[in-house]
């Protein structure tokens, strides 16, 4: 799913279609006629369920299935999607004798109809022409990186903001290195650390910045997001890192969604090469998993201490429970200190998880920098500290930037306008 975007004709599957439905023959009718342009993967018509898969698989349009009894599920869905996904394609399904599944999809705002009762290749006709109006957009999915901390005071907070700040750099200096050589206008790579963890404010505390605009306002806010909006709404560190932290009232987190939250970060993909988040000892579990099944790469943080183990294996334990896929969580082994007995490979051991990365213990300069109101990485890129974590940098190369997609000779779609028009003569004529 986050292959580059080429004509149709040219291509393997590379697009994911989201289906909720509750009929099984509408599933078998669209899984089929969709064959030939991506996968389609049904579900059934749920608002929350629905949009925590759309966060996970990034589909590139989800159907949604107005027919019989199903319309005020799915016009629920539709609203759902609309505040949490608002570039998200829809296509309702509906039939041509039952027109009120049309006039429910047009009640819910879906302008898209695809005719349950026609020919399967009006299905593949319609979706190649909604995917064919997006094409002129450039589609860029950022990678997105979610750091976890079982306790309180193991480094997260410390290692996020180093990591986020080493890697806003290196990307601008890339970035302008590459211009230089095509001799062309420097293009911008950005990157954004989202402070989430507790205690709150610790990440941007670390990089000296305060943030105003806060992720509530931005989850309220994720309709206008575009590419002034976050140049001018979130606050930035000198090197040009963005910023987004916790409210500072705290309960305000009680009016976020797992939805809106999913779909704020899904959103910031398409204006941010890298997002780090900091959830280091974040306390709502269920939270977190939304977040880690979102992620492209999840890193559990966590020292040498039996405490800090103990408290691992029991985070795991639960996000298993709330279906994250564990195989796919990698372990820091950070403030590693030698003369301690526990190895970082027996701690990978004992929490079942690759090694990632060790990073060094190094509590004085990591103090200093503080005190003194900047980074490490500022301040001492040959640290041992700093040399590690540009180690774990090397996972995180972007993804380049898709082009536009071109189409050419593909049939209209059908708009519910017209659909309910001549369907209100066919039932005038009985």
């Amino acid at each position: 799913m986050n292959a580059s975007v080429e004509p149709l004709a040219e291509r393997e599957i590379v697009d994911h279609f989201v289906l909720a439905s509750n009929d099984p023959a509408h599933v078998f009718w669209l899984t089929s006629g969709l064959q030939a342009a991506g996968a389609v993967e049904a579900t059934r018509i749920d608002a929350e369920a629905l949009a925590q898969r759309i966060g996970v698989i990034n589909p590139s349009i989800v159907f949604l299935d107005f027919t019989g009894e199903q319309g005020g599920a799915a016009t629920e869905a539709a609203s759902t999607i609309r505040a949490s996904f608002p570039d998200l394609p829809i296509i309702a399904l509906g039939a041509m004798s039952d027109a009120g599944s049309a006039l429910a999809a047009l009640r819910a705002g879906v302008r898209d109809f695809v005719d349950t009762q026609s020919p399967m290749e009006d299905a593949l006709r319609i979706t190649r022409d909604v995917l064919a109006n997006l094409g002129d957009v450039v589609v860029r999915r950022g990678k997105l990186t979610v750091l976890l901390g079982a306790r309180i005071g193991i480094g997260v907070s410390t290692l996020a903001a180093n990591l986020a700040y080493r890697l806003q750099i290196q990307n601008r200096d890339h970035a302008e290195h590459e211009a230089r050589a095509q001799r062309r206008r420097h293009t911008d790579h950005p990157v954004a650390l989202l402070d989430l963890g507790l205690p709150a404010h610790d990440s941007t505390l670390h990089l000296n910045t305060r943030c105003e605009f806060d992720f509530v306002d931005a989850v309220r806010n994720v309709r206008r997001i575009d590419q002034t909006f976050v140049h001018t709404a979130l606050s930035r560190h000198e090197s040009g890192l963005a910023l987004l932290s916790l409210p500072f009232d705290l309960g305000a987190m009680r009016e976020v969604s797992f939805a809106g939250a999913i779909g704020l970060v899904n959103r910031f993909r398409a204006f941010f090469d890298q997002q780090i988040v900091d959830l280091g000892g974040f306390s709502n579990t269920a939270f977190t998993a939304h977040l880690a099944r979102a992620a492209d790469e999840v890193w559990l943080v966590c020292d040498q201490g039996v405490a800090s183990i103990v408290s691992a294996v029991a985070l795991l334990d639960e996000l298993k429970g709330l279906d994250v896929d564990i195989g796919a969580i990698r372990l820091i082994v950070n403030k590693f200190d030698p003369g301690l007995s526990l190895t970082p490979e027996q701690v990978a051991h004992r929490l079942e998880l690759p090694l990632a990365a060790v990073v060094p213990a190094r509590a004085v300069p990591l103090g200093r920098a503080i005190n003194q109101g900047t980074l490490l990485a500022e301040q001492a890129e040959r640290d041992p500290y700093v040399r590690a974590l540009d180690a774990l940098i090397g996972r995180l190369e972007p993804e380049p930037m898709s082009s536009p997609i071109e189409h050419a000779g593909l049939g209209a779609r059908l708009p519910l306008g017209r659909f309910l028009s001549s369907s209100r003569k066919r039932v005038s004529s009985r």
